[in-house]
């Protein structure tokens, strides 16, 4: 109904918070699945007797299937659309949790059930913030996408706290014979969690009138803001998709800028070396001299920081904006890493070492952690989007693996002092090309960023 004269329109909210429930849960089983495995992988090394080569090969194939998930996500959810793709990465997340409960009796059947979960988290990867950037009003965008972000790191800390619980409940015996199995089978309570909540959930309003169905996406847009509101915004989506052919092409011709700072954000986002830090923690701590019950302790301080000041980022990214935000959390990162890499240097105090993590991640989880998730699923015009991003998040886990992959060579062959020198060289690096190269996306409706792009191709003509 409309507001009467003199009378503000009241915006809609549950449909809103349904969705960003979905986006949030999304995220949610990414961090949890992503770092199930450092609790795990020492028990699972002993179950199947591996070498420091399997090792490693056990804690990195999920990450082999992110890459393919995130690398097929776009075309996928542009064929599909995007709720029945989060409905295919729910399928992936629970699939993987019962299979390594059940089959994986064997280092190579562990490996493919763990890709499977890899492909669901890389998926869900490019398809939530998608998803809720194609939803949310542009007032609420930058908030809405941090959900998102919000998801992993709570994620993160289930994880860790799920694998000490499990850890306590039996000996050492009991943890290598059956508690690593529960570790990864705790996942599956919030895979049909997220599993339920995409059924009442919209489709995004850009997706419809993108396939030909106008009047579904002006319905689903009503649903998500005033009638004002929604009508412009429909007439914005109908003008921005007449600018575009719509073909994979157009993103290595009219829209090759924001392809490539896409590409350029996802990999600098990883390249400071937040993945590996995660990954690794109770082995970082445990090198800095902490006991290793006492590194249990604190990752799981880490991960409440990262939780913290994940609601720094939340409160602040569409008042300060999405750049500023890289650049200032991005320079307290490194600047921690450079502290962290000097007390390994002098053999100085574990909690030393300690703070500076923290601090470090602190920095990624208010800037970088969030605002790349934010501009990423902004800067690709709609008929594109899915496999823009599919394209710029791929990159985000080629990086992340290869950080992974390296993250012990680095620790033999430069130290650990020289080891986070180099990721901190890799946050310089990403202060000064964001700096230099990455526009601020703040306050502008999607449609308004692509009119932005096809300008900036007619000036270069």
């Amino acid at each position: 109904m409309s507001a009467l004269p003199g009378e503000r329109e009241a915006h809609p909210v549950w449909p809103l918070a349904i969705a960003a429930t979905v986006a949030s849960l999304g995220g949610l089983l990414f961090g949890y699945d992503n770092i199930v495995i450092s609790g795990a992988i020492d028990y699972l090394s002993r179950y199947f007797h591996l070498d420091p080569v399997g090792e490693g090969w056990a804690a990195g194939c999920a990450l082999v299937g992110c890459i393919a998930g995130s690398a097929c996500a776009g075309a996928v959810a542009d064929r599909l659309g995007l709720k029945k793709g989060l409905i295919i990465c729910a399928l992936c997340f629970a699939l993987s949790s019962a299979g390594i409960m059940w089959f994986a009796n064997s280092l190579a059947t562990f490996v493919l059930w763990r890709m499977l979960a890899g492909l669901g988290y890389g998926a869900a990867s490019v398809i939530s913030p998608n998803y809720i950037a194609e939803i949310a009003p542009a007032r609420v965008r930058g908030r809405l996408v941090t959900l998102y972000q919000m998801g992993i790191v709570v994620g993160i800390l289930a994880a860790v706290v799920v694998n000490m619980l499990i850890q306590r409940m039996g000996d050492d015996a009991w943890n290598t014979a059956i508690g690593w199995r529960w570790m990864f089978f705790a996942g599956i309570v919030p895979a049909a969690l997220f599993g339920a909540m995409i059924v009442p959930s919209v489709e995004s309003p850009r997706w419809l009138m993108k396939v030909g169905r106008r009047e579904e996406g002006l319905e689903v847009l009503k649903k998500l803001d005033t009638l004002s509101e929604a009508t412009r915004e429909a007439r914005e989506i109908e003008d921005s998709l007449a600018l575009e052919e719509g073909h994979f092409s157009e993103l290595f011709t009219t829209f090759r800028l924001p392809l490539l700072l896409g590409i350029m954000l996802a990999g600098l986002q990883q390249i400071s070396g937040i993945t590996p830090l995660f990954s690794f923690l109770p082995h970082i701590f445990e090198a800095a001299g902490t006991a290793t019950g006492s590194a249990f302790g604190q990752t799981v301080l880490v991960s409440l920081i990262n939780l913290a000041f994940t609601f720094v980022a939340l409160w602040l990214v569409d008042k300060a904006g999405r750049k500023t935000l890289i650049i200032a959390g991005t320079t307290v990162q490194f600047i921690s890493f450079l502290l962290v890499g000097w007390f390994f240097h002098i053999h100085g105090s574990g909690l030393a070492v300690l703070i500076f993590v923290m601090s470090f991640v602190a920095g990624h989880a208010a800037g970088n952690g969030v605002a790349c998730w934010v501009i990423i699923s902004e800067i690709y015009p709609n008929k594109v989007r899915g496999r823009g991003m599919s394209i710029a998040t791929t990159m985000l886990w080629i990086v992340a693996y290869v950080g992974n992959q390296l993250f012990f060579i680095m620790m033999r062959d430069l130290g650990p002092a020289g080891t986070f020198w180099a990721f901190a060289g890799g946050a310089l690096l990403t202060i000064v090309c964001v700096s230099l190269l990455v526009p601020e996306t703040k306050g502008r409706s999607l449609e308004e960023i692509t009119r932005f792009w096809t300008r900036q191709k007619v000036a270069a003509v």
